[in-house]
């Protein structure tokens, strides 16, 4: 979870009232923000937000749904934008590598020390949550007043531009060694592997602004002197690299400043005016979103909840239903069940009825019950549990495996943060690998266990997809062999009541040696592996003494019951 410190004073200036540490601590839970930390010495508040709420990325935007909170400012944010003669023409050529791009200009800006840090630390978590590590989305924050427009962006050789890179000896590299060389380079090169030209952003006289998504140049630093901006953010997701120049712009304007427009020209065929801070219109259902909650409000009261959150709202021409305007900085509405959640926040969940319906007393589901069963089960046996994420990297997954790579019979993220976390596990074994990688040097034997869900793509599903409840443990020491894990295994069974009905024969697979693993069945059916590690699987994951391992899909014990 992304975090952002707030100091009182700073906050107390951007509400517009006083603030009292002990009532902010209070009220902050009340706008969907966790207390991390609080220094009653310093004034300061450390919270936690959602990252589906990149808007509360900067002390401006948390201001902005307080002073709605306190009922100072209410409904929606109004922000006057100047009509600029700025012009950015696009060249086709980019639609190969990094397609987007949305510019403004700042004028009149005036930073002290607190905003210079809030610019900095908002591109920062924006990269994060809307830009995936700049591949979605990367910003460029420009001194309008030290180049010429029109600008041009366009995609080039890597090494048939040279420029003075932004932190970089203060001389000329082209693109190619600033990959290579260059600290940014080196940490976002992966972005532009495999293309055959990279994007790059000139003004009128050639001077290099950008390089993105890696640096800017040095010609266009941001200094205590500059007075306007020029903004451009490039990417891969037109919806995305619109939310975090909306979210930037509006931040800028909180802090005093004036935003003009600026003239993309998509090479004639198409002029987009950027930003757009037009609101979005919803219309939702008022029994739908009561029905949600469980209230009963009336049309004018949920209007009052709403305008709370800073959205407008006013009743429908269609007969119980509500028009919604949805600020442009706000990219986390997505269906209408997620009014349901902004009216209930401006109602205040303090005030909502606590109430018991009939049926309501939760209750595991059964195979929860059944997986905290062999939980005790396998802590009886002596080993320890871990929790690993859904996520996982499709490298160690497959390739450390020795399992052949199916893009085809796999999950893929289609936008993952980083490699580490690109698909969905099929086993839970390859993490458990993983995870005496990283406690290789602690005390042995290491024997651990987890249960979880795998995740298998099945055409029969609505999704696609169906999700399995799967056992895995490992055994790691000197003397790790399948006669210990075998006896685990037998115990396990043994326990569950099964051990008449099951049985392992010998099998191949690659990520086993071979004549010292089997498939484990149970009334005639596979439903897991057992025997000792690969030694090459070893040697991936830098494991220096044997491994023995099993992995179970304990659905099959449960639907025995």
């Amino acid at each position: 979870m992304p975090t952002i410190e707030l100091k009182v004073e700073r906050l107390e200036k951007l509400v517009g009232r006083k603030l009292d540490l002990k009532e902010l601590e209070y009220d902050l839970q009340w706008i969907s923000l966790d207390l991390e930390d609080i220094n009653e010495e310093e004034q300061v508040v450390k919270v936690e937000y959602n990252p589906n709420r990149p808007d509360f990325s900067s002390p401006e935007g948390i201001a902005r749904a307080l002073k709605g909170y306190y009922e100072i400012e209410e409904g929606l944010p109004t922000y006057e934008i100047i009509s600029g003669e700025t012009v950015l023409n696009v060249d086709p050529l980019v639609k190969k590598v990094r397609p987007y791009i949305v510019c403004g200009v700042i004028r009149d800006i005036d930073l002290d020390e607190d905003e210079v840090a809030t610019l900095m630390n908002i591109q920062e978590h924006l990269h994060w949550a809307v830009g995936r590590d700049r591949k979605k989305v990367a910003i460029g924050v420009h001194d309008f007043d030290k180049v010429s427009p029109p600008y041009r962006y366009t995609a080039v050789k890597p090494d048939s531009v040279s420029f003075v890179p932004l932190h970089g000896d203060g001389y000329p590299m082209n693109l190619e060694e600033i990959l290579l060389l260059h600290d940014k380079g080196i940490e976002y090169a992966h972005i532009l592997e495999g293309k055959e030209v990279y994007p790059i952003i000139f003004d009128k006289k050639n001077e290099v602004l950008s390089f993105p998504p890696v640096i800017n140049g040095v010609l266009t630093t941001v200094t205590d002197e500059t007075k306007n901006l020029f903004l451009d953010l490039t990417g891969t997701d037109l919806k995305a690299v619109n939310l975090a120049l909306n979210i930037l712009s509006t931040t800028l304007m909180d802090m005093g400043a004036k935003l003009e427009t600026v003239k993309v020209n998509y090479e004639g065929k198409s002029v987009v005016i950027t930003p757009d801070l037009n609101p979005k219109k919803w219309m939702v259902n008022v029994d739908y979103i009561n029905s949600i909650i469980g209230l009963n409000l009336t049309i004018s009261e949920m209007i009052k909840c709403f305008k709370k959150v800073r959205m407008g709202a006013v009743e429908s021409k269609k007969k119980g239903y509500l028009d919604i305007l949805v600020p442009a900085y706000r990219g986390d509405i997505m269906h209408p069940v997620d009014f349901t959640e902004e009216c209930a926040i401006g109602y205040g969940y303090i005030n909502l009825p606590l109430t018991i319906r009939e049926g309501g007393i939760g209750q595991y589901h059964p195979i929860q019950d059944y997986s905290n069963r062999i939980r005790k089960i396998m802590i009886g046996a002596g080993y320890l549990e871990v929790l690993n994420f859904i996520l996982t990297s499709s490298e160690k997954q497959f390739k450390y495996m020795n399992q052949e790579y199916n893009k085809d019979k796999i999950v893929e993220i289609a936008n993952p943060v980083s490699k580490e976390y690109n698909t969905t596990r099929t086993r839970i074994l390859p993490k458990l690998m993983d995870t005496l990688l990283l406690n290789r040097s602690e005390e042995k034997p290491i024997k651990i266990f987890e249960v979880g869900d795998i995740i298998l793509l099945s055409k029969k599903e609505e999704t696609g997809t169906k999700r399995e409840v799967h056992l895995s443990a490992v055994s790691y020491h000197e003397d790790a062999d399948y006669t210990e894990i075998k006896s685990t295994l037998d115990f396990i069974i043994n326990s569950l009541g099964e051990y008449n009905n099951y049985e392992v024969k010998p099998g191949k697979n690659q990520s086993y040696i071979d004549g010292r693993y089997g498939e484990i069945y149970l009334n005639g059916s596979i439903i897991g592996e057992i025997g000792e590690i690969h030694p090459e699987v070893l040697l991936n994951f830098k494991l220096e003494f044997p491994v023995a391992a099993f992995e179970l899909n304990i659905e099959h014990f449960f639907d025995q019951l």
